[in-house]
Formats: structure tokens, sequence, C-alpha cells
């Protein structure tokens, strides 16, 4: 499993970059660090509540281009966006062509992040944050100097997660899509796994053919999936097709990734 732009959060780093907001914005408990993404030009390091679980905060010091594999990685995050936001898929937007600078993304509401520009950016370098993050769903505005990005489409109809993310709780019944309509729609007698495959927050990346992919899950670690052999290199080997085995497998159907054979999906 190759991670090369992502490392094990030390204390010396810890030191050296400090969020402006400390505690959790839900129960105003002190965040813990939690990982450290690092690449050329780039350091991302997340926090998290580990009273409440669910508040959640990012910094990103940026300096230029990202590495291209950290770009690769920067792109599927944002794409995902779409489909449920987290301070880490939010912070993705935070790449070349904006200014240099610490920028901070914080949670503040159920479906709603802020982002605190460096002083150096401009109002048309906010503008112009506004407009990448104004996609899909997305919704952003400038309040204050800041970026407040919302996903308004769960508005009052979806569950937090811990990651700071939404939980895309869908249950099947007569006023709802069906798996042949909406892939992450949670049948009743779906399985323990096939419904946490569904609704957790994972980011689900082609790797190499045939058949491999990576999947960062939502405690923030990289597991690689084999679909072919039907292998995966989480802890979870005693059972039969692992929740990110299943992940993997509904996003293939659903034409959100490249086929095992790498092909592109048909639209």
């Amino acid at each position: 499993m190759s991670t090369d732009d992502t490392t094990t959060a030390s204390s010396d780093a810890s030191e050296q970059t400090t969020p402006d907001v400390e505690t959790c914005a839900f129960c105003e408990t002190s965040l813990e660090r939690g990982s450290q993404h690092t690449s050329n030009n780039r350091m991302a390091i997340l926090w998290t509540c580990p009273e409440c679980k669910v508040g959640a905060l990012a910094t990103v010091e940026h300096s230029g281009p990202p590495s291209d594999r950290c770009q690769d990685r920067l792109d599927h995050a944002q794409s995902n966006a779409v489909t449920g936001l987290s301070v880490y898929r939010v912070a993705a937007f935070i790449t070349d062509g904006l200014p240099t600078g610490e920028y901070t993304i914080e949670r503040t509401d159920e479906h709603e992040f802020v982002i605190q520009p460096p002083e150096t950016a401009s109002q048309w370098d906010v503008l112009r944050l506004v407009d990448r993050l104004s996609i899909g769903p997305l919704s952003a505005e400038t309040v204050a100097g800041h970026v407040r990005v919302e996903d308004a489409r769960w508005s009052g109809s979806a569950d937090a997660m811990a990651d700071g993310g939404v939980m895309q709780a869908r249950v099947a019944d007569s006023e709802m899509e069906d798996s042949d309509e909406d892939p992450f729609a949670v049948e009743d007698d779906d399985e323990p796994r096939t419904e946490r495959a569904k609704t957790e927050d994972m980011d689900v990346s082609f790797l190499e053919k045939p058949g491999k992919y990576e999947v960062h899950s939502a405690s923030d670690s990289y597991y690689e999936v084999d679909v072919i052999a039907e292998e995966c290199s989480c802890p979870d080997e005693r059972v039969d097709r692992c929740k990110h085995i299943r992940r993997v497998d509904i996003e293939i159907r659903a034409g959100l990734v490249p086929r095992p054979d790498g092909k592109l999906p048909e639209h």
C-alpha cells in the first residue's frame, strides 16, 4: 500500500502548528491531534473531538504546487465532496492557484464548515475559493473575510459522523429510492458490513489494474483492496468480504471509480 504523502502525527510537528480554534465547536472539549498529510509544498493536519466525536478542524500549510500523487488525492477528495463534506474533503480545495500561507477549516454546524484564509488573501482570492467550492449541492459564500460552505442537500435529514463529515443515512422504503436507483440506499436485508460500506465516509481511489484500489476510511486510515482476489489490507481478515471490499464494489457498480481493467465507467 502506497502512502508516500501521509505521515503519522508527531509531537514535534504538533508543537510547530497549533490550530487557531483549540476547542470543539459542539461541546467545547479540547480537540486532539489526529493525522498529518505532507507532500511537496503542502502539509495538512487534522484534529478531532475525543468527547462528542463530531467536532473537527484542519489546518493546511500551502506554499505552492503539491506533488503529482498528492494532487491526485486532492482531486479525488474534491470529487467526493459532493457526496458528503468533512474537514478532510473541504481542505482538499486548498491547493495551487490560491495564496500561500496557512488555512484553517472548522466544522461549525452539522452541515457547515468555515475556512479562515491567510491574512495575505485578497477579496478576490476569497471569491476564487468560494467559486471552487460552489459545485453540485455545495453552497459557499464569504462572511466577514471567511468562507462558509455547506451541503444544503442534507439539511435536517442526515446524521453527524465522527470524522466531521455526514453519514448518508438513506433507508429504503416506499418514499425513497431503492438500491437499483441509488447504490448507497440501505436495504432492510443488508448485512451489517454492507450497511457500513454504504453509510460510512470513505474515499476510493483506483491504484492499478487489474482491480487494485485504495480506500481512505473515516478513521483516516488507508487500505489497499484487490477486488479480483477479494483481499484487503485491513485487520478485518477473519470475515468474508470486509466493508472496504464491499464499498469498492459498490462504487465500481455505480460508475464512481474506474473498472478493474482501468477503463472509465460508461455513461
